[in-house]
């Protein structure tokens, strides 16, 4: 378990040397018109795109944030994370993976106080928690009670484990 602390603690100095300019940018936006927009089209102040969504089409992008600002009044009312999410997945087109819907709605939810109490699981972070737990995980989502006790930390949210098992997922092969 120490290799997990080490981690943990090399995931939080990391994190407050380089804060996450995408949900910053979103949530201080104004309008929630621009919150979606933005947080579709994975855009910062600076216009610089996401990296997890680098190899995305523009136009695929594009059409995203559409449908997503059709769904506006149903975004603007929903209660929690997981029902942000299910309205952010029925407004994507092919070239839109799980993985842009999560950051999605991540983006969106932080502008709306709409945080994940789960911890979603998708392209990294599922081979990350597989290869802790080392079995198949078909959940959506999971809690952080599966995991090893390193991530009980009370001041580990639910997002940043996420981010802790994609980022490190080739970390993870000899920790079992």
């Amino acid at each position: 378990m120490e290799k997990l602390n080490v981690i943990i603690a090399h995931y939080k100095k990391w994190k407050k040397d380089n804060p996450d300019t995408w949900i910053i940018y979103c949530k201080s936006l104004d309008n929630l018109e621009d919150v979606i927009r933005y947080s579709a089209l994975s855009e910062n102040h600076l216009g610089k795109r996401n990296n997890h969504q680098r190899r995305l089409k523009k136009n695929d992008l594009r059409v995203f944030a559409e449908n997503l600002l059709e769904k506006k009044e149903e975004i603007k009312s929903a209660k929690t994370f997981d029902e942000l999410l299910n309205i952010v997945e029925t407004c994507k087109v092919n070239g839109i993976g799980e993985l842009a819907c999560y950051d999605t709605a991540n983006r969106i939810g932080t502008k709306l106080n709409i945080v994940p109490v789960m911890i979603y699981l998708h392209a990294g972070a599922r081979i990350g928690i597989e290869k802790i737990l080392n079995r198949k995980i078909k959940e959506k989502a999971v809690t952080k009670r599966i995991l090893p006790n390193p991530f009980h930390d009370k001041n580990l949210t639910d997002a940043e484990i996420e981010d802790i098992l994609c980022i490190y997922k080739d970390k993870f092969d000899s920790i079992t």
